[in-house]
């Protein structure tokens, strides 16, 4: 060590030497040793002579890419996805087994079109042959055309189950109404009190004839004893002669009056004819009423058993079984079966937002919606714009948002989000998308001004 601080002692007093008086001979090879010559001699990495230079642009390009990267104020609450018109879940309303399959998934189906149905002690087929019935004649009536009775006869149905018992009272509504159409026994009853009543017009029609005539000789009868009445005050005829001819006037007087009870009591009959047929009419029509009530009756118990265990599309759109189904599978009541999804739907996001940072939420903002039930990693999240903000708040102290879904539930990824009711989401309002030079600069003088 002591030799080595000597060489460097010697080194250093060579190193002033001021370049005039030249070295003694072997004098710099005795001085500096092998070691400090390649100490001397060695090149440095080139990172460290310009390490400062790549220091300093890489700070240069760090704040380049501040001026060009964006960092957003994101305002955080809860929210869930609204439909308008959103997929309608279909249930088993009764537990038994599924006994008839009539479509596929993602088959398109029409409003009422029939899925399938449950098991019931009831016949479908028979159940459906009455109700295609049960419609038509409804149609028919409300024009009061209950001719189609007779051209359209009530099938007979044995397997009705629940149904048969309305089913028989209905046939004998319907055996009392079929005596109100043209072969039954009220028509025929009021055809003949029709004819009695053209009878008794016809014996009016005499008895008037009479008694017209009869006034006539009734006439002649005044006219005649007036004369004869005249000769008697003259003495030319006896009193007695007199009181014949006025015996023959009071007769005619007496047909007279025999003949006007006679016309009267022929309208007395026709009005009691007329009654009996405004009687029957009513009856006719109450017949009628009753009948269609009856068909209402039993067109609502139809429906309810349709309801129970026949299982219907709502409304038009793409059918989607929750599960797999098979016919004859058991099934519980309130089991979800099957998913009818519009054609069209329209839905849109409400978040609840806290007062942190309320007033910077406006109209237009851009929202991104990550559902809870769909990983944002791997699903992505929903695009959105702020639309409408309350102005008032609920008993929580937070404000209702709604938020517009432009492309529905189609996330970032190109992936659609099938809807289903009470989807919850977690909400990020952009509220300002500053860069981040922006930001640094802000801090800076926050700082400063400090």
């Amino acid at each position: 060590m002591k030799t080595i601080d000597k060489e460097t002692e010697t080194l250093d007093k060579s190193l002033l030497w001021d370049g005039k008086t030249p070295p003694a001979e072997g004098h710099g090879e005795a001085l500096v040793s092998s070691e400090i010559q390649e100490i001397i001699s060695y090149r440095p990495h080139w990172i460290i002579r310009k390490g400062n230079i790549l220091f300093l642009l890489i700070i240069l390009f760090l704040l380049a890419l501040t001026w060009f990267i964006k960092y957003p104020d994101i305002i955080n609450g809860s929210a869930r996805l609204v439909a308008l018109n959103p997929p309608k879940l279909i249930t088993s309303k009764v537990e038994g087994k599924l006994l008839k399959l009539f479509v596929t998934n993602e088959q398109q189906v029409q409003q009422g079109t029939h899925l399938g149905y449950m098991e019931s002690t009831a016949v479908y087929k028979e159940v459906m042959k009455l109700q295609l019935w049960v419609d038509s004649i409804i149609c028919s009536i409300e024009h009061d055309n209950y001719e189609i009775l007779t051209r359209y006869p009530l099938p007979e149905l044995t397997n009705l189950g629940e149904l048969q018992t309305n089913y028989q009272s209905f046939q004998n509504e319907l055996a009392e109404t079929m005596q109100t159409l043209t072969s039954g026994y009220y028509v025929k009853k009021k055809i003949s009190l029709e004819k009695d009543l053209n009878y008794l017009g016809n014996l009016k029609n005499n008895a008037l004839q009479q008694q017209q005539l009869l006034k006539n000789d009734k006439q002649l009868q005044d006219t005649e004893y007036k004369a004869y009445q005249s000769l008697a005050k003259d003495k030319v005829i006896a009193p007695l002669e007199l009181n014949q001819y006025k015996s023959k006037l009071i007769a005619k007087e007496q047909s007279l009056k025999q003949l006007d009870v006679q016309i009267t009591n022929n309208d007395i009959s026709s009005h009691g004819k007329q009654k009996e047929i405004l009687e029957l009419e009513k009856q006719v029509t109450g017949e009628q009423q009753k009948f269609h009530s009856a068909l209402l009756v039993l067109k609502s118990d139809i429906e309810k058993w349709v309801q129970q265990y026949v299982l219907a599309a709502p409304e038009a759109g793409k059918v989607l079984f929750v599960s797999s189904l098979q016919e004859n599978e058991m099934i519980s009541a309130g089991q979800s079966l099957f998913y009818v999804q519009p054609q069209q739907s329209q839905f849109y996001a409400e978040l609840m937002a806290g007062q942190k940072g309320l007033g910077k939420i406006k109209p237009g903002q851009k929202v991104m919606i990550k559902l809870e039930s769909f990983p944002s990693e791997e699903v992505g999240y929903i695009n959105g714009e702020v639309n409408y903000i309350s102005d008032l708040p609920n008993r929580r102290d937070s404000f209702l948002i709604k938020v517009n879904l432009p492309k529905g539930l189609q996330t970032n990824y190109g992936k659609q989000i099938f809807f289903r009711n009470d989807l919850s989401a977690r909400a990020e309002i952009i509220t300002d998308n500053r860069k981040l030079f922006d930001r640094l600069l802000g801090q800076l003088k926050q700082v400063w001004e400090r």
